[in-house]
């Protein structure tokens, strides 16, 4: 994401999340959460609900806690 790949190595990738769910879920939440970070240009109006707001403090107090 932070960098191009040499070209083997990104079709590589490509077919991998073509195949797996999981990393291309994965993928798709990390894509996610940089546009958000950097405040992407196209939703410069996002915001996170309340909801989501209580439940990543309560993700990361889980974390804190060795759940």
């Amino acid at each position: 994401m932070d960098e191009k790949l040499p070209f083997w190595e990104n079709l590589s990738l490509r077919i991998h999340l073509f195949l797996c769910r999981n990393c291309a879920n994965f993928s798709q939440q990390l894509r996610f959460l940089r546009d958000v970070s950097r405040h992407d240009r196209r939703a410069p109006n996002f915001h996170l609900t309340e909801e989501a707001k209580r439940r990543i403090v309560a993700a990361l107090a889980n974390k804190e806690n060795g759940d």
